[in-house]
Formats: structure tokens, C-alpha cells, sequence
């Protein structure tokens, strides 16, 4: 039987709300909708859609997630609709998150409401992780998705500067250029290169560390990671490492040093803005002593925040790389396909990674 019209305005109004962020954990609506689910859950088809929609996107307020969950694990417990509309939406890896890492009163939400949807939590981090133990290290390879978090810019957010200099080397119109042929315009900008480098070394130094940097500073100094090699210009890793533990970092930044451990800026570094980088849509560069160890290696190897264009590098160090020891690669768009694509950020992933070595550690190495 179905509900009054006045019960589905009700639900009506409550799913705008929620939709807008507007979602609070009051008894009364509480009562009012497991009732309405008893009585017909396909009548609160929509509202759940919202409520689900909320919480993936981070609608929810901080401090209510918990209540949000434990009422989608009521509804999924009154019907197997529920259920099955709840799973096929609900961000599987958003609730891995917070079934991993969220502080352990919400943690145990999560994983109720995770069990209560049947979801099958993923295993690959802790798979992958078991690896880098195993092989006692593991390589890294980062681009400028790695640093996104500290409003480092990607390539489509350095239009302004690259405009910038445009103009001082005489170009009527920087813009239009940049637009009409993006690859002319950073030829232009290549022939004034120290230029344009001295420009982004004053955006790039006052950018602090991520969560995510500090995570891969730890994981390198407690030998987890072998090599981090960076195709990014910051110095947001130096920085992460001199603030954990008040040294600097082994670092390469050119041809003709090694290290069986260390940071490798192969495409510029904003702490030399007088040597040339690589600038966008030229040639990449890899030292031959990281060609020689990507030759060689057997360690497992992670690509973040990295696409993998300039055909010098995917000769030189990613193929290597990937035929020898295999390698993972992490990005927003990536589809899940573990363990040879994992769809995450940067922060999400080493948050797991951290967390997954952990785990791993405590089956590998049993107290």
C-alpha cells in the first residue's frame, strides 16, 4: 500500500534538503522515514539516492556522517530494495576510507553499514603492500597530481603565468596565442626560459607540505621506498622530510651522481630556477644512473599523479620499469581495475598505502 500524498511532499522536501546539504539527524524525521520505509521503501527511492549522493560528495557536515550511515544501514536492514539501490551507489571507496582511517567511532558505522550492503572490501592496497614488504622497498613515481592538494598547479592552471611572461617578451595578444596554439606559445615562452622559471619559483616556495608528502617522506625514511623519482618542479618532499625529521633528503637533481636511495628531480627544481628545466611539451629527461637502476630492479613500482607523455621517459625509465616488476598506477580517472589501476587521489592513497603496510606488517610479522 502506498503513501499518502502528504507523506511523499514530506519525503519530497526532505530529499531537496539533504540534496543542498542541509542533512541533520533529527529523531522525528528519523522515525518518520523508517516508517515510510516499512510502509513502501520504493517511495523513498529518491531520498535515499540524495542522501547517498551527499555523503560521496561531502555534503554531509562534519560530525553527522555517522548519523547518515547508520540511517542508509537501517534502511538498507528494512528492505532488500533499499539495500541493493544503497550498494549500487554508495562510493565504494569512500566507505573503504572510512572503514580504514576515520577515528573508530565512525569507523565502526562504516563497517556495519559495510557489511550490512554485502560490500566485498577491497583487498588490493594490502595485496600491493605485501609486496613492498616482500621486496623490502618499492619505487614511486610522481607527477603534478601528486602535489594537487597544495595548490601546486597542473599544467592547465599555469596559463596565467605562462600569459605573463608572454606579454613581457612582446606578444600582443597572450592569450589568444595560449588558446589558439598552446604548443607555440611554450616555445615562445622556452626561449626565455629563466624567465618564466624565476616566475614559478616565487608561486612554488611559499607552498606548504600535504598530508600525502609527509606520508611518502615517512614511508622513504623507513626504507619502504627506495627511490621517489619526481617529475615536478616543488620542493614540497624536501620540505616534508626536513620538517619529520630536521635533515635534509638524499636528492638528485642531475646527471652524473647515484644512490641506492633517494629523490630524483629529473624535470627541474625550484630550488636552481637558474638551471633549465623541462618545460611543458618538450622532451623528458632520465639520468642514465636511473636508467641503469630501472635496467636492473625488481622493486614494485607506483605511478601517481603522473600521465606517462613524454616518449623519453616511457622508453627510458616506465617500460623498464613495468616489464621487470610491474606497476601500479593511481589516479582520480582511472578505473578500478586492481591491482594494475587503483582510481584514488593522492592523499587517499597514501593514507592506504600507510595503512596497508601496517596491516601487512602485523600478518607478515605477527607479534
Amino acid at each position: 500500500m502506498g503513501l499518502p500524498p502528504s507523506e511523499l511532499e514530506r519525503l519530497s522536501t526532505l530529499a531537496t534538503r539533504y540534496g543542498r546539504g542541509g542533512f541533520v539527524a533529527l529523531g522525528d524525521e528519523h522515525q518518520f522515514l523508517m516508517r515510510a520505509a516499512r510502509a513502501d521503501p520504493t517511495a523513498l527511492g529518491d531520498l535515499v539516492s540524495v542522501l547517498v549522493r551527499a555523503l560521496n560528495v561531502g555534503h554531509i557536515m562534519a560530525g553527522t556522517e555517522s548519523a547518515a550511515m547508520r540511517w542508509l544501514k537501517e534502511f538498507a536492514e528494512t528492505s532488500e530494495h533499499l539495500r541493493a539501490k544503497i550498494e549500487s551507489a554508495i562510493s565504494k571507496e569512500l566507505l573503504d576510507y572510512y572503514c580504514d582511517f576515520a577515528e573508530p567511532d565512525l569507523r565502526k558505522v562504516a563497517q556495519a553499514l559495510s557489511e550490512t550492503l554485502k560490500v566485498e572490501r577491497p583487498r588490493h592496497y594490502f595485496d600491493l603492500c605485501r609486496n613492498m614488504l616482500t621486496n623490502n622497498g618499492s619505487i614511486f613515481v610522481i607527477g603534478a597530481g601528486f602535489s594537487y592538494d597544495s595548490y601546486a598547479p597542473l599544467l592547465r592552471e599555469m596559463e596565467g603565468i605562462a600569459c605573463s611572461v608572454l606579454w613581457d617578451l612582446g606578444i600582443p595578444e597572450p592569450r589568444r596565442l595560449y588558446h589558439d596554439d598552446e604548443r607555440k606559445a611554450w616555445h615562445c615562452i622556452s626561449g626565455e626560459w629563466h624567465r618564466f622559471q624565476n616566475h614559478v619559483a616565487s608561486a612554488l616556495l611559499p607552498k606548504e607540505p600535504s598530508q600525502q608528502h609527509l606520508i611518502l617522506a615517512e614511508l622513504f625514511h623507513e626504507q619502504k621506498i627506495t627511490h621517489i623519482v619526481s617529475f615536478n618542479w616543488d620542493d614540497l618532499i624536501e620540505k616534508a622530510y626536513n620538517k619529520l625529521y630536521n635533515e635534509d633528503i638524499t636528492l638528485i637533481s642531475g646527471e652524473g651522481t647515484t644512490s641506492d636511495h633517494a629523490l630524483w628531480k629529473l624535470h627541474g627544481d625550484i630550488a636552481k630556477p637558474d638551471e633549465r628545466w623541462v618545460l611543458p611539451f618538450e622532451d623528458g629527461r632520465v639520468f642514465e644512473a636511473l636508467e641503469q637502476i630501472a635496467s636492473q630492479t625488481t622493486l614494485p613500482t607506483f605511478v601517481i599523479g603522473y600521465r606517462e607523455q613524454e616518449e623519453i621517459v616511457r622508453s627510458r625509465l616506465i617500460t623498464p620499469l613495468e616489464n621487470r616488476a610491474g606497476i601500479t598506477r593511481i589516479r582520480p580517472d582511472l578505473a578500478s581495475n586492481p591491482p594494475e589501476s587503483c582510481a584514488d587521489n593522492a592523499v587517499m592513497a597514501m593514507k592506504k598505502i600507510k595503512a596497508g603496510l601496517e596491516a601487512a606488517e602485523q600478518s607478515t610479522y605477527p607479534a
